[in-house]
């Protein structure tokens, strides 16, 4: 059943997840959230997510009937004929008191339920404008805004200035298409708001899970682990289309010429991999800003790259990475892309916000990122 609007303005839905980071969204909604919305009118829904996932079940089953709601509301009835005239565009609001997986969830759920429905369409385009509030362990995208806390969160939403979020599109090929050699047949798996990453990265948040205990520790303990035992990751990694890359010299972003005609990649990074990132985030969490030159509005993914080097230098890259440094070392290759590809020889592990991603080995099991450019993809904007 959808919402039922309880005044002349579509309810605010306010989304809570009360076990991020130190489980005080509850605490936070109730002492600086809720106040606010009350005096400042503004009606509102809350949501309480119970469980990893809940989020993204709840509006893969609910965002119809919410849009369908909203449109609704927004329609226009002539007196004279009775005729409604429906809106061919409507902002649905949503604020998240969590951390960057529950954004993550959200994002999932809506769009596997409305990408190629009458809901994202030529004739009619929803939106959707995010206010974070956070509450999570990392907060990679709050922080990379330069939001301090809840209530600068809060003041940016009620100021009304938004930005777009746009979202990375992981993707495979299937056994068929690529045994049939079909071109462009890549099945999106997953959106990315923050972060994908191979090897020290991935390997680091998927251990931090025993120290989950320790809050934001948890993954410096995973990283300490994982450097204790630094190990390489095959892989290649292609570029496609326009590619930038940082030149330590000039201190800026230069333009990257085509280096390969045959097959058509315009770079092609050789492994192993020590550190990869693929990002639209500068921050990952406090202090640590691995990406100093991403945005979260632009139409570019940046890559941080670090091949083949051993304990010291990625510790040096480590005590660099919280003022952005770190991109003048000379083992650190920083990029700008649109269209990558992974290929790894042996099975491996994928981080995507968080989340893992099983890779096949060889070409069959190639993983592409991308950043979407269907309009009806792209509907995300957030609150700055």
């Amino acid at each position: 059943m959808g919402i039922i609007p309880t005044s002349d303005k579509f309810p605010l839905l306010v989304v809570i997840n009360p076990n991020s980071g130190q489980k005080l969204g509850l605490q936070i909604f109730e002492t600086t959230i809720k106040p606010a919305l009350d005096q400042a009118g503004k009606s509102f829904r809350l949501i309480e997510s119970s469980s990893q996932g809940h989020a993204q079940s709840y509006f893969l089953d609910n965002i119809k009937p919410i849009l369908t709601d909203l449109v609704q509301s927004l329609s226009v009835v002539d007196g004279a004929t009775s005729s409604v005239t429906p809106p061919t565009s409507a902002t649905l609001q949503i604020m998240v008191i969590g951390g960057d997986g529950t954004v993550h969830e959200i994002v999932n759920g809506i769009l596997q339920s409305i990408k190629d429905s009458p809901f994202a369409s030529d004739m009619f385009r929803p939106k959707v404008e995010f206010t974070i509030i956070p509450a999570g362990t990392g907060n990679a995208i709050s922080t990379s805004l330069g939001i301090k806390d809840a209530q600068d969160a809060l003041d940016r939403f009620l100021a009304g200035k938004t930005v777009p979020m746009r979202m990375m599109a992981v993707s495979t090929r299937s056994k068929k298409d690529f045994e049939d050699a079909v071109e462009n047949q890549w099945k999106v798996l997953v959106y990315t708001v923050v972060v994908n990453s191979y090897g020290l990265h991935c390997a680091t948040v998927f251990d931090a899970e025993e120290f989950r205990h320790l809050g934001n520790e948890r993954f410096r303990q995973a990283a300490m682990k994982n450097v204790a035992n630094l190990k390489q990751y095959e892989g290649r990694l292609d570029f496609y289309g326009p590619v930038q890359s940082y030149d330590r010299t000039s201190r800026m972003l230069t333009v990257v010429a085509r280096l390969d005609n045959r097959s058509g990649s315009t770079l092609t990074l050789l492994g192993p991999f020590t550190y990869l990132l693929i990002t639209k985030q500068a921050s990952l969490e406090p202090g640590f800003t691995p990406t100093p030159l991403a945005d979260s509005s632009d139409e570019w993914m940046d890559v941080l790259a670090v091949q083949n080097v051993g304990q010291s230098e990625i510790m040096q890259m480590f005590d660099a990475t919280p003022n952005g440094q770190h991109i003048e070392q000379e083992k650190v290759e920083y990029f700008k892309a649109k269209t990558i590809e992974l290929e790894t020889p042996n099975q491996g592990r994928l981080c995507v916000d968080g989340e893992f991603l099983p890779i096949h080995g060889g070409s069959e099991g190639r993983i592409r990122f991308e950043i979407d450019s269907d309009p009806n993809t792209q509907i995300f904007s957030v609150f700055v």
